[in-house]
């Protein structure tokens, strides 16, 4: 029923009819003190109507409730839609510090995810007076009563520590100004997000919906669908941090809700709060680290389990463009996994001079193997073509990977073989054919 008003009210929304819109808005929360969207339509009509304050309170109630129910992500964009209209009020900011305070909450266990979604209830009795029936001071008289109460249904476990990737690694005033640079937007099934190999300057915070990742894979014109996101999920930040265009494309395969800050934000709040690009860029290594796990084939000879303690031995490191990871010619210390960016191959040509390209390496790829095996120097160079990041993990590190995982070995072993292989095809010299070759003897008729 809740959501049946909510759809009544967009209908009117449509047409410009605010007063009607905000009565069936209010009679939906009404109804159903739950129905936080309902509330936020609510406050849009009420800024239409000119009764801006109103409006703000009802975002503030509407903040609360989320928050009382550990949705701190949706609570956070309802402050942010507030904020335009009353940059500096208190009540908004306040909500926005209890917001980071829950999930900052120093507390034993994992972070829990949000609680599922209450039930849609249906109200089968009767009022004594029908919001949508009213007009004007009336109606905005009645229709505040109900949408400033904050939903007293709301519940969650005191002991969870509900989950708010990267904000809640702020400082409290660092992420109350994120949170006011931050931009809200509301999204269609069917909006691309963020478009593979379509440069990208901010970061993105799915806040609700769902979401399809997909990749053209090669040799085909059509994506392949990879993963699904949903609401927490947080994406872009590997891009704005290396430069690298995205690999996959995400489309809203829902109505969502997004948050997103720009690089020039994020630069803005740099200058304020140094610690802010540490930060950040101790989350991206986190999320690549994860990529890393699923897409490396090296980690494929791992039990799942063992991975992520594996991971930890790691080192990770910022490669700028031209910058090597490994010199031809040097010793080799550690193998290389690419985690985001690109690394090209290339060979010193003895005989003509220059250097040979002989191929480029992507997330999940890894470089210099072949020296760590064969106990040889560097059999050739491998450079960043662009801001890279790169997990090394040095020699005697490695040894005791391949005693305690003999498969990692044999995967090494043939993929070292392959490569010195295309690398000696590369280096053998053009043959040069005899001028008699050349020579097409004519047929005699």
């Amino acid at each position: 029923m809740s959501q049946s008003l909510r759809e009544l009210g967009l209908d009117f929304v449509a047409d410009s009819n605010w007063g009607r819109a905000l009565g069936v808005f209010a009679e939906a929360v009404r109804r159903q003190p739950g129905d936080h969207r309902a509330r936020i339509h609510a406050a849009r009509c009420l800024v239409k109507l000119g009764e801006v304050e109103r409006a703000v309170t009802v975002l503030h109630a509407c903040a609360e409730g989320l928050l009382k129910r550990d949705y701190l992500l949706s609570a956070i964009a309802v402050c942010r839609q507030a904020l335009p209209h009353s940059p500096r009020e208190k009540r908004i900011r306040e909500t926005l510090a209890r917001i980071h305070a829950r999930a900052a909450k120093a507390t034993s266990g994992k972070a829990a995810g949000p609680p599922p979604l209450p039930p849609e209830s249906i109200y089968d009795g009767q009022v004594a007076t029908d919001l949508m029936t009213l007009q004007g001071s009336e109606l905005s008289d009645q229709a505040i009563n109900v949408l400033a109460a904050v939903d007293s249904t709301a519940t969650h476990d005191p002991e969870a520590r509900p989950p708010l990737p990267l904000f809640a690694d702020l400082d409290r005033e660092a992420f109350l100004d994120l949170v006011e640079l931050a931009d809200y937007k509301e999204l269609k099934e069917g909006e691309v997000i963020c478009a593979e190999g379509v440069p990208i300057d901010r970061i993105f915070v799915l806040v609700a919906g769902k979401a399809e990742v997909s990749r053209v894979v090669e040799n085909s014109k059509e994506p392949k669908t990879l993963a699904f996101l949903g609401g927490g999920s947080i994406f872009g930040e590997i891009s704005l941090l290396t430069g690298a265009a995205p690999s996959t494309t995400i489309t809203a395969v829902s109505d969502c809700d997004v948050l997103t800050i720009e690089r020039e934000a994020l630069n803005l709040l740099a200058r304020m709060f140094p610690e802010v690009p540490a930060t950040l860029a101790t989350f991206a290594q986190h999320r690549m680290a994860r990529n890393l796990i699923s897409t490396s084939p090296l980690f494929a000879h791992v039990p799942e389990a063992e991975r992520p303690a594996l991971l930890q031995r790691f080192n990770f490191k910022a490669l700028g463009a031209g910058d090597k990871a490994i010199s031809e010619g040097e010793p080799v210390n550690a193998l290389v996994l690419i985690l985001a960016g690109e690394l090209v191959v290339q060979k010193e040509d003895a005989a003509g001079g220059g250097v040979i390209s002989l191929s480029i390496l992507r997330e999940g790829d890894i470089a210099g193997e072949i020296a760590l095996l064969k106990g040889l120097r560097a059999t050739a160079t491998v450079a960043a073509s662009r801001k890279t990041a790169i997990a090394t993990l040095d020699r005697k590190e490695f040894e005791e990977l391949l005693k305690k995982h003999p498969t990692i070995r044999e995967y090494l072993d043939g993929l070292s073989d392959r490569r010195l292989k295309m690398i000696g095809e590369a280096m053998r010299p053009v043959e040069i054919l005899d001028a008699d070759e050349l020579v097409v003897e004519s047929v005699e008729s």
